[in-house]
């Protein structure tokens, strides 16, 4: 008999597929048969593409996606019905579209397990406990619902599934499971009475925040610190620890910046990393692997399904109570892999963008994009969020690559958020990536209609003030380049000024360095190479001050603030921790510079002018004046009459700026502006504030 292939399209077409020189084997008229019942396939289109016959048919009737179907021809020969086409269409995303609660619901008395599959044909719950392992199968309920009840304290089981789908028995985990084994070898049931209250943040968010971004294996890698347990969720929370000249490190540095939040990089489950021997390779953790589940190479012990959870729960909990909220890194716009990531193991060809000819898009990078618009998936996006605000009390969440994400998909998370805390914030990427979607439908920084609480990395602000990312020898404002003026006007004003997303300051996350690309000090090295360190150090230096002092939101990377450098390395996603770490050497080396940092960062927290929330208060209260040699003389407006003028100076031609009123100098980058009455002479590179009073 001739072998072919079957697939559902939609809820009335099936395509037969068959290699060219078998479709003469193949005897018409075909039928589905299943469920008791024979449904005649009226052919439609046959065609040849790439030496397999496709012969497109149609039928009268409604096909159970969760029951067997077979397509036959008149001389028996016979395919199993698989699902294809049909899971990317509106009809099955509303018909099978399941709104309840999805995972595993304990109690000491029985534990529920719920989980969604419209098209698989049977689905088995492998659960093991105390060493003896039971099969137990789950009952269709409706809506791809699968559901069934066990008996008994579940306490600590293993567990995981197999599903049979598209005539194939595969096992996977639980995607909405919170608990796991070391390298994902299976989920845990997990008695939440036994986890803790994490303190939720209550400090300032939005225009008065400053971000400050670190790995929690970087922050305590650095072995002269003597961290208890390097590199984890412990010993980021871990107080006492000092550098070899006694300044505070890890945790207590971090306290000690006038910071309102640290952004830790990835900490849900991650590939790249052996958990049972995490300091054999590095990774960043842009890899999904489990995104309900911290992260195992963090923790004590990534087999003890209690450990990571609680051991997160506690680093989170010391750093709210120290008043520095916690944001979270996300990755939901691609997976690591789609193979034996469970979307696809559950509902082939459903969770994931294809192209016209039906194969994966790869706008991430990373050989997939989750296609965020789907009702399933953008559900379990929310779910996922919510979960980690309410199980770990998250301040916030910092959406990676999220020009691919919807942009109703980011809206549904922001608004649920607002429910729950609306202290939470929220941004992410939002550069413009090519998507089968369309621009007017993602969450890219010039979609106007983005939520105004949504922010967005303002990458003019790196480009500008920094210089060009991708030609590493272009040097920006601060390394002394004229021009951009009307570039560097819009990022003082948060941006607020130009065309685009970006409508309010809260929205301008500014920034000149983060984890990606040459930190600053390695481009500098580049860039500014005939120039001395000294001359590279005071470019950073004014750069800092440019985003701490611009409106809207300052973003600063760990270490920054003391040259971190890569050694020259720009995309150390797995390079070793002696690329990585958080090199305490160089805080000792420039204390002086990391405490004028310091007084940067309490003079913006000082003076509300630097944290206007509106684009009215910022167009009537601010003016910006950019003299001839590129100096630029900013004033705001006090409420009280009273003005602070900031000065950025870029290069060291000496010059004088007169004032009509007396001033006070509130900030000095450099410590060298010669200081007259009225009059303020510089001669290099340097960021001041002033303020002044009215006569």
């Amino acid at each position: 008999m001739p072998e072919f292939e079957a697939y559902l399209e939609d809820f009335h077409t099936v395509t037969v597929l068959v290699e060219e020189q078998q479709k003469a084997s193949l005897q018409p008229p075909f039928h589905l048969e299943g469920e008791r019942e024979i449904l005649p396939l009226e052919i439609t289109e046959e065609k040849i593409v790439g030496g397999m016959a496709r012969i497109t048919a149609v039928f009268d009737g409604f096909v159970l996606l969760n029951h067997v179907y077979y397509v036959k021809d008149s001389q028996g020969s016979s395919a199993e019905l698989y699902s294809g086409e049909i899971v990317r269409t509106e009809l099955f995303d509303n018909l099978y579209y399941y709104d309840g609660e999805l995972g595993h619901f304990y109690t000491p008395e029985s534990t529920r397990f719920k989980i969604w599959t419209p098209v698989a044909k049977s689905v088995t719950l492998i659960l093991t406990q105390e060493g003896r392992s039971q099969r137990v199968p789950l009952d269709y309920i409706n809506q791809g619902l699968w559901q069934v009840d066990i008996q008994g304290d579940l306490d600590g089981a293993e567990y995981y599934y197999e599903a049979y789908v598209n005539g194939r028995t595969r096992s996977f985990l639980d995607p909405y499971g919170v608990a796991s084994g070391a390298n994902g070898r299976c989920n845990y049931v997990i008695d939440p009475s036994k986890l803790r209250k994490v303190t939720p943040y209550k400090g300032p968010h939005g225009c008065d925040a400053v971000l400050y971004e670190a790995s929690i294996r970087d922050l305590t890698s650095d072995s002269t610190i003597h961290a208890s347990r390097p590199g984890s969720y412990y010993s980021a929370a871990e107080s006492g620890l000092v550098t070899p000249a006694g300044n505070p490190a890890g945790f207590d540095y971090v306290k000690s910046l006038p910071i309102t939040h640290i952004q830790f990089m990835p900490f849900y489950d991650f590939e790249g990393v052996d958990e049972t021997r995490p300091f054999e390779a590095y990774n960043w953790g842009y890899n999904p692997s489990q995104y309900n589940v911290p992260e195992g190479s963090y923790a004590s012990d990534p087999d003890d399904p209690y450990a990571r959870i609680l051991e997160l729960q506690d680093m989170i909990d010391t750093y709210h109570k120290a008043g520095v909220g916690v944001v979270m890194d996300v990755v939901y716009n691609h997976v690591y892999d789609v193979e034996t990531f469970p979307f696809d193991q559950l509902v082939p060809g459903y969770a994931f963008r294809v192209n016209a000819d039906g194969y994966l898009t790869d706008s991430s990078g990373c050989g997939n994009d989750l296609a965020t618009e789907r009702r399933m998936v953008r559900k379990f996006i929310v779910d996922s969020v919510l979960y980690w605000a309410r199980r770990y009390r998250v301040a916030g969440f910092r959406f990676d690559l999220m020009g691919l994400i919807d942009i109703n998909t980011m809206h549904f998370v922001r608004q649920r958020l607002e429910r729950f805390d609306r202290r939470i914030m929220v941004h992410g990427e939002g550069w413009k990536m090519p998507a089968p979607l369309g621009e007017s439908m993602l969450t890219h920084l010039q979609n106007r209609h983005v939520l105004f609480n949504i922010g967005f990395f303002n990458d003019m602000t790196r480009e500008v003030v920094k210089g060009s990312t991708f030609t590493v020898e272009d040097r920006g404002y601060a390394m002394g380049r004229a021009g951009h003026h009307g570039t560097l006007t819009s990022i003082l004003r948060g941006s607020t000024v130009t065309s685009g997303g970006i409508k309010y300051p809260g929205q301008s996350l500014n920034y000149v360095e983060c984890h990606d690309d040459h930190t600053f000090a390695d481009k500098a090295a580049l860039a500014m190479a005939d120039r001395d360190e000294s001359e590279r150090r005071r470019a950073q230096r004014l750069a800092t001050a440019f985003i701490v002092l611009s409106q809207g939101v300052p973003f600063i990377h760990s270490g920054q603030e003391f040259y971190r450098s890569k050694q020259g390395v720009r995309n150390s996603y797995k390079s070793p921790d002696a690329i990585n770490k958080l090199d305490y050497s160089r805080l000792d080396a420039y204390a002086e510079d990391v405490e004028n940092f310091r007084r940067l960062l309490r003079l913006r927290r000082e003076q509300p002018a630097l944290r206007l929330r509106t684009p009215y208060d910022i167009a009537t209260r601010t003016a910006i004046e950019i003299r001839k040699h590129g100096t630029i003389l900013y004033t705001i407006d006090n409420d009280d009459g009273s003005k602070l003028h900031v000065i950025f100076k870029n290069t060291a031609k000496p010059e004088s700026l007169h004032f009509d009123s007396p001033f006070k100098l509130l900030f000095d980058s450099e410590g060298t502006a010669e200081i007259d009455t009225g009059t303020v002479t510089l001669s290099t590179p340097i960021a001041l504030v002033l303020a002044t009073t009215p006569r």
